[in-house]
């Protein structure tokens, strides 16, 4: 569901391969060029942070200077912190997606690698918030709210 939605840009002309494996060989080399990206952005060299992504990349939100760049790399957990959830490739472009370590609600992050003169470079990262579903979540949300009268005369 979040891979499909995360990227259609490059459109999948073949059946993507699905790598489960954070051992994998391209998972790897991809999440070093992640690291390194993020490495980059906290020093707030915004020239080697954009060798590092897509042309179209920046022409997207958000709109980046030296001194935000650290900021939005600080606002990203490192991908060790993150559950490996998989990875879908088709030879020119490569989605990964990862789940949050958190119990409070459901998150993940995908980034989105393209191929661009032989190189791979990242296109995008975005983040998805799901509300967690949890017992006592599921139990206020079925109860209906009190009606206006009956909130004030207590």
């Amino acid at each position: 569901m979040i891979l499909v939605m995360a990227c259609c840009r490059g459109g999948w002309a073949q059946s993507p391969v699905k790598i489960d494996q954070r051992s994998d060989p391209l998972v790897r080399s991809l999440e070093a060029l992640y690291v390194k990206s993020m490495q980059i952005a906290l020093s707030g060299d915004l020239d080697a942070y954009w060798r590092l992504r897509t042309a179209a990349s920046r022409s997207r939100p958000p709109t980046l200077t030296r001194e935000l760049l650290p900021l939005f790399a600080q606002m990203l957990p490192p991908l060790d912190s993150l559950s490996f959830v998989g990875l879908d490739f088709n030879g020119r472009s490569a989605r990964a997606l990862y789940r949050w370590s958190r119990t409070d609600m459901t998150r993940y992050t995908v980034v989105v690698y393209l191929l661009e003169q032989d190189t791979w470079r990242i296109d995008s990262i975005v983040v998805k918030t799901d509300r967690a579903t949890n017992g006592r979540e599921a139990e206020t949300e079925k109860r209906p709210a009190p009606a206006p009268e009956a909130a004030g005369s207590q």
